[in-house]
């Protein structure tokens, strides 16, 4: 059976990675503009100067694995030869026409480009408070770089803190002297950088057809553990075996030296007021901070309430 993964990034490395691991023995593909890395430290230890090396795997695993890196962006499926394929080709960050000139960041030469940029910043202005903005302007404010956070969202931080439980997080940025601008026109940002950090949209993904499967960004699920589960359960399917039963799903964020870890899904739950959440009596997540001890309890609890 021969296999095709589009995209190259975290979703088609564990799909190729747990192919191997059940035994499947026949030709794996890879397309995609270059071998796949962890984008998570592309806002975090890249600010900092730091180099980490972010492949998941070195050249000699693709080969001792048999597995074929073609570097080439695919954007149809009609000259592919397979048995089975994998969409995992990500999502692309969305830009503001208001902000021709503004960075985004989504990949390696990205973050490289906004670390070079804010050498020379003074003033930092961040269109969008998510995850990636949030990030950005602690790197940002720790190299004594005036920093502001525009977002047309009042409460932006309850996204990643759960509803009613943002402004823990919003005070974390306020002790360290974000600006914040939230909820409301921004007017002049008269900044010397303006990084657009408002959301990505899926890359392309063709229409569904038999035998073709999807991971990873691509799905609308922009998470690192969402996309590594994609992967393999992608794999499973493909050799016709069940997928792994659903986790309680992971998401962390550090900021400010502050690891954040929320363990479950709060849309739609209540605030308990302790960074815990509930819906009709049970619970539904669980927020952490600087306690990554912690995760695995919070995991059982919440399977306890499901």
């Amino acid at each position: 059976m021969r296999i095709v993964l589009v995209g190259a990034g975290l979703a088609a490395q564990r799909c190729a990675e747990t192919l191997r691991q059940l035994g499947h023995d026949g030709p794996i593909a890879m397309y995609g503009d270059e071998l796949p890395y962890d984008r998570p430290p592309l806002s975090k230890d890249f600010l900092k100067g730091e180099r980490p090396e972010l492949r998941f795997k070195p050249d000699a695993w693709y080969r001792d694995n048999d597995v074929d890196f073609v570097q080439q962006r695919v954007t149809s499926l009609d000259h592919l030869e397979f048995d089975r394929a994998l969409i995992a080709t990500g999502a692309e960050p969305i830009t503001l026409d208001a902000f021709p000139h503004a960075l985004t960041l989504r990949t390696r030469q990205d973050a490289i480009a906004l670390d070079e940029a804010l050498t020379s910043t003074r003033h930092l202005a961040i269109i969008g408070a998510g995850l990636i903005g949030q990030e950005v302007a602690s790197a940002a404010t720790a190299r004594g770089i005036r920093t502001t956070l525009v977002d047309l969202n009042p409460r932006p931080f309850d996204a990643l803190m759960g509803p009613g439980g943002g402004d823990r997080l919003r005070a974390l940025h306020e002790r360290h002297g974000v600006e914040l601008r939230l909820g409301q026109n921004s007017g002049p940002l008269n900044a010397d950088t303006i990084l657009v950090a408002v959301g990505v949209k899926p890359a392309w993904r063709p229409d569904p057809a038999p035998g073709v499967f999807h991971a990873g960004d691509v799905t609308g699920s922009a998470h690192w553990e969402a996309a590594v589960v994609g992967g393999q359960n992608a794999a499973r399917r493909m050799l016709g075996l069940q997928p792994k039963p659903e986790q309680p799903p992971l998401v962390w964020s550090d900021q400010y030296g502050v690891r954040i870890q929320r363990v479950g899904d709060p849309r739609g739950a209540t605030h308990n007021g302790d960074l815990t959440y509930s819906q009709s009596g049970r619970l539904k997540a669980v927020v952490l901070m600087n306690e990554p001890h912690r995760v695995r309890e919070a995991r059982r609890d919440l399977k306890e309430a499901a």
